[in-house]
């Protein structure tokens, strides 16, 4: 890991283990930070809440508004990330709804990259759009992807919101051509980083003003909680601390916090292990005769392999695959016997599932196919389970087709 994605001169993996240490001011200098499961603070005297409440001493009153462990989470992903500023959320549809709301104002329009996660295509198109957003969808595999990005965005534009590489099709995207466009508009770039999450990629580095991670996946690792982080500048995060965060609710549990902070200290480790079996996988099956085509940024012969070379450190344990049907596509997920079926990912247990009947059942065939999202379509969460039985799963599920 490069050192410049972690605290001043220390690595990557060093800011992971250790980054808020001393920020608790725990008397007893626990290893493992403290977890504080309160609702409620309580005050020796008034003049100490008006200190607190007037921002003069950092203090918590209510834990919707804040809590020192949630806070720990949200200093660790802004240190990892390279920003001032961290919000946590009680899911990544937490972070993203809270986000899109900050951001968009009244008659002003939000720009999207065509290949999203499900649940944000939903949203916007069933909660934003009824409201009166104006909403414009750019294809950003498309060659003139410029010019149609360009033409959509505007003084009345609120911002534009990405994916790079996207669930489930893995385009990748040029954050740091994006990002200047975005920056000559005067118009807030938002990155979704859940699929290559801080060790692998660095969106504000190149670009972006907001990062959002959905922590279920790769920062907590072990398929047990749920949680959502955006991070950025001062300008951009502290309305959703102070202010927007707390309203709408979205709250992460202290627990969760915790628990998310335990699986960042391996975050390193393990997206390196994910990305070795994901690129082994990913060749393996690309040559196989059964399999149309592998979506992966790390094979050669991906379309945006050269751009996600130059502003990824690696790449990730995400793929998918193009089977010739809808039918064989099912027939191949339960021929596995080791992956299991599943719709989420960055587990230690490898998950596939199947867009068509599961995260994009909701759309028709053709507005799933304007997406990238053929009815043959697998993708698959490559887990850390032994390499050789990653390959010999896969091997005797395609020869059951």
């Amino acid at each position: 890991m490069s050192r410049e994605t972690g605290q001043g001169n220390q690595g990557f993996e060093t800011t992971a283990i250790h980054g808020t240490e001393g920020e608790s001011g725990d008397p007893w200098r626990a290893l493992t930070p403290p977890l504080y499961m309160t609702s409620t603070y309580t005050f020796p005297e008034m003049e100490e809440v008006d200190r607190v409440l007037r921002g003069d001493r950092e203090g918590y009153v209510y834990s919707r508004a804040g809590n020192p462990t949630v806070r720990s989470l949200e200093r660790t992903v802004a240190l990892l990330e390279g920003a001032a500023l961290g919000c946590a959320f009680s899911s990544g549809m937490g972070a993203i709804s809270a986000v899109l709301l900050s951001i968009l104002k009244k008659g002003q329009s939000l720009v999207f990259s065509r290949h999203l996660y499900s649940g944000t295509r939903h949203f916007v198109e069933s909660m934003l759009t009824p409201l009166g957003a104006t909403v414009h969808f750019v294809d950003f595999r498309e060659a003139d992807w410029e010019i149609r990005l360009e033409s959509c965005l505007d003084k009345n534009s609120g911002g534009l919101f990405l994916e790079t590489p996207s669930n489930p099709t893995l385009d990748i995207v040029d954050l740091a051509r994006v990002g200047s466009i975005c920056r000559k508009k005067g118009v807030p770039l938002v990155v979704d980083n859940t699929f290559a999450s801080p060790a692998l990629q660095n969106p504000l580095r190149l670009g972006a003003d907001i990062v959002i991670h959905s922590a279920t996946k790769y920062l907590g690792g072990h398929g047990d909680l749920l949680g959502g982080v955006a991070v950025g500048s001062e300008e951009r995060i502290r309305p959703l601390l102070s202010e927007d965060g707390p309203l709408l609710g979205a709250t992460l549990s202290p627990m969760n916090a915790w628990l998310i902070l335990r699986g960042i200290k391996t975050l390193a480790l393990r997206m390196e292990a994910h990305s070795l079996r994901a690129i082994s996988l990913s060749r393996q099956l690309s040559g196989h005769p059964k399999v149309e085509r592998v979506f992966y940024p790390g094979l050669a012969t991906h379309p945006g392999h050269g751009i996600a070379r130059g502003q990824m450190k690696g790449m990730g344990g995400m793929l998918s695959l193009q089977l010739p049907s809808l039918a064989l596509a099912r027939k191949f997920m339960d021929g596995l016997r080791i992956v299991r079926i599943g719709v989420s990912l960055g587990d230690p247990a490898s998950l596939v599932e199947h867009p068509a009947s599961m995260s994009h059942r909701g759309w028709p065939q053709e507005a799933r196919r304007s997406m990238g999202i053929e009815d043959g379509l697998v993708r698959m969460s490559v887990g850390l389970e032994s390499l050789e039985d990653l390959q010999d799963d896969v091997e005797q599920a395609l020869r059951s087709l």
